[in-house]
Parts: structure tokens; C-alpha cells; sequence
């Protein structure tokens, strides 16, 4: 494995140089320095940690709040012929454990760890074992609870660095206001850090807000002049499939997405937009953390998003590119009001929070006394219907019981059917005469999956259904009967949310929770939604009002945003004479002063003729030398 670290983003990546910053973070990491790296969306993130562990040896502990995150990135470095493996709520004790056990052999250089991880027992027994030399906080905004996405869990991950106290700590995000990033440096106990922020300059991404009666149909003509490919991101599921079906009556592909559809749809959807074989995906924000497609070149918002951090990260998956891209935000009145609404029961009272975790516990049949740690599907529409409940209600009290310690609900996630083979060899023989119809199948599975033996392997029970041409059900049932003989162990796929219960299930009434931070938390979200009305209401550069959100204050004005392209507009008096000069010269590019005018045909005085050519070279489009000559710019 090459050392030096240009030669490692060459052989893996294909890249001859780096992005902006990424080299200073990753020379930071090989020197052993704490380190907070803000870098704007898009900006490579990921590069920061992977190059340096590739140049060290060692194990890089990845902590990312996403399964489908680390699912994606571990994905990626296997393509490139990189080891990771990742850990994360849903797997089964000897999968953790194989995993475990590959960490401390070395045969594996990437381990993804979701937070909740962090206090298992299985992986505090297996930590001190293991030759980790860099630890990586991705979306490391997410401990901090004065942030947009305060992520209980991470708290946790201050406790690794009593066990690993020499191994110095990359902490990534995109998205961190000054009060964030101090929180960031005080909650991961970061050693003398190295604080390095990105531009968040995107030169080739125009942005606009356009309030507007009918954003169906303003989409849909944004999708007929622009070409590329699209993600249109929507507050709700209903709107993502109606919006879908407009488009594709309107003559453009589209397709949909949202947490609500069965894993393998959402995956062959995003892979068809992958691939281009439907330009438009219409989406709440379930979709875009993680993907890596390059050439997006609209980003839509048919809703307003309640903070600049949720709009930037997402708006920013357009033109990666670097590619003229545009992200735009269609908005009513209305919607203002609505998100004002919302804020209100996103901080509900202890009585509501209280009786949200009364009715968990009665939905999932906990007992009275179980203890932490268990881990149930969960069904928050079932459970909202069951209950009679506002779905905002139940979520924002079940973050605050999160950050509580109480209990927790972790995202949707696939986790597909898994097969480890625990019979002996002569047992496996001895199917073939008792059971002929089970030795089929048995054999082949073992002729399509590697590792049988020795880690537990993801399987398909539908491949399995089209080779053996046997229903997909009775294949279930056979690996069941396989399992019940002692023969193999069988995890069958899960598709589900996960609620975990983080302490010992107690009564309702003895529930309790932070005021004084709940009161501040949510003085910060008005605030955040204050910075949001000023983003859509401002004739400021757009990028400029982004960049300086987050304590960017070398940001100018972009030159290609709504209000800077109407700023580049001509006053009305002057846009007559300013036509017939850009027209004479673009084709001459150089004109004398005297010959310019007498060519004008409309009404011109001098006042009018001065005030023109003065509004056209301050806004860079002439130029007027000493002996009078204008030059095109």
C-alpha cells in the first residue's frame, strides 16, 4: 500500500490533485492533531480520513449517524478494492461478533460504527483489542445539541477517547454555526484542535427563491429549460408520488421516493436515477445523504425547509460537478405560516412527551422493568393511527426522550437475509438421504455464497427462488427448517424502523426532561427559521447570506444568483440605450465613443447617454479608455 498520499488518491480515487483544504486536513490527521474540518457540501469530505488511514497503518474507526450512509461509503471503498465493514443496530450477536473479531485480525480497514454501537457490550469487550489509529466523526454537528440535528447517541463517542486517549480525532461536517462548532470541540474533548473551514463558495451554483401561485407549473417549466437531471424534495409522501405523476404527465420522467416504500423499490428507484434512466426524483429528504452523483443540475424545493442547515445541505447536491447547476426554492405565504405552526409542536409539553412514551411501551408490549437494550420493528404509522396522534407530535417527543436517554428511533434501514453455516461437513452429507428436498436447496446455497463457514453471508431468498424455481415463501420456510435442525442460522431480512429502548422501561409518570435546554433549543430553532425568512425575503447575493450563516466572511457576491442576476439588470430608463451598445459591440468588441452614440436610434439625451455608460462599466461590461475608446468585457 503506497504511502504518499498523492499516490493514494491517484491509485484509488483516479484524482490527480486535491480538493480545496482536503490536503491541509489530511497532513493535520498525519501529524496526530485533533482536528474540526468544516467543508461545504460536496466539497469531499470522506477523502479527509480515508486517504490518511490508507497512508497509516491501523484501523480508521468511521462514526456516521446513517445506516444507509455507511452503507453507501462502505460500499464505495469495497469498489475501489479497500476492506470496511460496518456496525450498526439491526444486526444479530454473531454477525457483531465476526465483525468484531475481523477488526481485531486487521482484515479490515474501514469500521463504520452507528453511535447507539458505542456502549454495547459486545464492542467495549472487543475495543481495547483492536490497532485503531484514527477516529473519524462524520456529521459531527450531530452532537451538538444547540444544533439542527442533535443526535443523543453521539454524546457516547466522548467516551472513546478514555479508551483510545493517543489516537487522534477527525471531526466532519458540512453544516456547524460558530455555536455549533464550539459545542463540537467541548463535547468530543478535542486536544488543542485544529479548527479548518472550507470556502463555502459553490461558483457554478445559482440560487433563487421565486414565490409563486402555481409551483407545479413553475416546476415543471424549470424542468423544460433546464436539462440534466433533477431532485425535486417535497415535506411529505403524498406530494412526492403526485408531483411524480404531474411531471410524467407533463412529458418529463420522474419517479418517487420516501421512507414509506419496501427496500427493494427504493433501491431499484434510486439505482434507474442513478443510472439516468429517469432524470427526475421526487423526494422528501429521506433521499440525497450519501449519494454520489455528480451532475444533478436542478435541485427543487417545493417546501420551505425550517433552517438554512437542512436547505444548504440539500440544495448543495446540485452541480458537484462543478458544472453551471441551479438549486431554487418555490414558496407561498403559506408555507411560512405553516413551518411557524410546526415550530410550536416540535417542542411539545412534559404532559404530551409523557403520554407518547405511555403509548410506546403499551404498543410494543414492553414490560415494566425491561431492561435497556432491547431493540423492536416499529411502525410509526400504524402507531400514530393507533393512537390517534400527530405524527410531528410523536416524533418530536420521541427525540426528546432520545435525548433523554429514554429510548430512541432509529431509521428505516434494509438489512438483508443472512445465512452462517454451523454444521460440520459430514452432517451437511448426511441431509443429502434424510432430506433430498432440503439438500437442494442447501447445496445450493453453498455454490453461490463464499465465507459460509466463517462469517455470516447476505443472501437472497428471492435469487434462491428464481434458480430452484420454488416460491420465495416455501424457500423461507426451508431455511427455517435448515436453522430449527442445527444445521446453519438464518436472520431474515429486515425493513423496518427500529425503536430502541436506551434505559430500563419505567412509568410514564416518572418521565422527565430538560426545560431550561428545551426553552433554549427551541429559541435557537426561531432563530434558525428567522435566518430562513431572511434568506427568501433578502436582495442579497444568496451565497453570500449561506456563506455567512456559517462564518464563511470571505464570500462575495456570486454574480449568478436571482438577486445578483437582477442587479445586473439595467434601470428601465437605460436598458434601451444599454441594448444598442451591447449589440454594437459584441460584434465589433471595440468602438470609439463619438461612433457608438451617433449609432444609437432611440431617444437618447446626454444625461441618459452618461448614465448608461457609467451603470455598464460598473457592473463590468465596458470598459472606457483614456482616448475614448469603449472595449466589450
Amino acid at each position: 500500500m503506497p504511502a504518499d498520499i498523492h499516490e493514494i488518491l491517484a491509485n484509488y480515487w483516479g484524482y490527480a490533485a486535491f480538493r480545496d483544504r482536503q490536503e491541509e486536513i489530511i497532513q493535520a490527521v498525519l501529524r496526530g492533531q485533533d482536528t474540526l474540518a468544516l467543508l461545504p457540501t460536496g466539497g469531499g469530505k470522506s477523502v479527509c480520513y480515508q486517504v490518511p488511514a490508507l497512508a497509516q497503518e491501523g484501523i480508521c474507526l468511521v462514526i456516521s449517524p446513517l445506516i444507509a450512509l455507511m452503507k453507501d461509503q462502505v460500499l464505495q471503498l469495497r469498489r475501489r478494492g479497500i476492506s470496511a465493514l460496518a456496525i450498526h443496530t439491526g444486526m444479530s450477536y454473531r454477525e457483531l461478533a465476526k465483525t468484531m473479531e475481523m477488526g481485531v485480525n486487521e482484515q479490515v480497514k474501514f469500521l463504520y460504527l452507528s453511535p447507539e454501537r458505542i456502549q454495547t457490550k459486545l464492542f467495549r469487550e472487543y475495543l481495547p483489542s483492536m490497532n485503531i489509529t484514527l477516529l473519524a466523526i462524520d456529521e459531527a454537528h450531530c452532537i451538538s445539541q444547540w444544533g439542527y440535528d442533535f443526535r443523543p447517541s453521539y454524546r457516547q463517542i466522548a467516551l472513546l477517547r478514555e479508551e483510545l486517549p493517543k489516537v487522534p480525532v477527525l471531526a466532519l461536517t458540512a453544516s456547524a454555526t460558530e455555536l455549533v462548532q464550539t459545542d463540537i470541540i467541548q463535547q468530543l474533548n478535542l486536544h488543542a484542535p485544529l479548527l479548518i473551514k472550507g470556502s463555502f463558495a459553490r461558483p457554478a451554483l445559482s440560487y433563487s427563491v421565486f414565490e409563486e401561485t402555481d409551483k407545479w407549473g413553475r416546476l415543471a417549466h424549470i424542468l423544460q429549460r433546464v436539462g440534466g437531471c433533477s431532485i425535486v424534495y417535497c415535506r411529505t409522501r403524498k406530494k412526492t408520488v403526485e408531483i411524480s405523476r404531474y411531471l410524467n404527465s407533463a412529458g418529463i420522467a420522474a419517479t418517487f421516493y420516501h421512507a414509506g416504500l419496501p427496500a427493494d423499490e427504493r433501491n431499484e428507484r434510486q439505482q434507474q436515477w442513478m443510472n439516468n434512466q429517469q432524470r427526475v426524483m421526487v423526494s422528501t429528504n429521506a433521499f440525497g445523504m450519501g449519494i454520489d452523483k455528480a451532475d444533478v443540475r436542478t435541485v427543487v424545493h417545493m417546501d420551505v425547509p425550517d433552517c438554512l442547515e437542512n436547505y444548504y445541505q440539500e440544495a448543495g447536491r446540485a452541480g458537484r460537478d462543478r458544472e453551471k447547476s441551479y438549486a431554487v426554492l418555490l414558496y407561498q405565504q403559506q408555507d411560512l405560516l405553516e413551518l411557524e405552526k410546526q415550530l410550536e409542536q416540535k417542542f411539545p409539553s412534559l404532559d404530551i412527551v409523557q403520554g407518547v412514551y405511555r403509548n410506546l411501551v403499551h404498543f410494543l408490549q414492553i414490560p415494566e422493568g425491561a431492561a435497556g437494550g432491547l431493540t423492536y420493528d416499529f411502525d410509526l404509522s400504524l402507531f400514530c393511527e393507533r393512537f390517534d396522534m400527530d405524527r410531528t407530535t410523536a416524533l418530536q417527543s420521541m427525540q426528546i426522550l432520545q435525548t433523554e436517554g429514554y429510548c430512541a428511533l432509529n431509521e428505516s434501514a434494509y438489512n438483508p437475509a443472512t445465512i452462517l453455516v454451523t454444521a460440520r461437513r459430514a452432517e451437511l452429507e448426511a441431509v443429502e438421504q434424510q432430506h433430498p428436498a432440503l439438500d437442494e436447496l442447501l447445496k445450493t446455497i453453498l455454490r453461490s455464497y463464499e465465507g459460509l463457514f466463517n462469517y455470516p453471508v447476505a443472501i437472497s431468498e428471492t435469487y434462491l427462488s428464481n434458480v430452484l424455481r420454488r416460491d420465495r415463501e416455501l424457500i423461507i420456510r426451508q431455511l427455517e427448517q435448515l436453522m430449527f435442525m442445527g444445521l446453519l442460522t438464518y436472520e431474515k431480512q429486515k425493513d423496518k424502523p427500529q425503536f430502541v429502548l436506551l434505559a430500563e422501561r419505567m412509568q410514564a409518570a416518572h418521565i422527565r426532561f430538560d426545560r431550561a435546554a428545551q426553552e433554549k433549543r427551541k429559541k435557537l430553532a426561531q432563530e434558525r427559521l428567522a435566518k430562513m425568512k431572511t434568506y427568501i425575503s433578502s436582495s442579497d447575493c444568496r451565497a453570500v447570506i449561506i456563506g455567512r450563516y456559517f462564518s464563511d466572511d470571505t464570500i462575495t457576491d456570486c454574480g449568478i444568483c436571482d438577486n445578483c442576476r437582477q442587479k445586473k439588470k439595467a434601470p428601465e430608463a437605460v436598458e434601451p440605450v444599454a441594448a444598442q451598445i451591447r449589440m454594437a459591440l459584441q460584434t465589433s468588441r471595440k468602438e470609439k465613443l463619438s461612433s457608438l452614440r451617433a449609432g444609437i436610434q432611440v431617444s437618447c439625451n446626454d444625461d441618459t447617454w452618461w448614465k448608461t455608460l457609467t451603470w455598464l462599466e460598473e457592473n463590468g461590461q465596458i470598459s472606457i479608455t483614456e482616448d475614448g475608446m469603449v472595449r466589450w468585457l
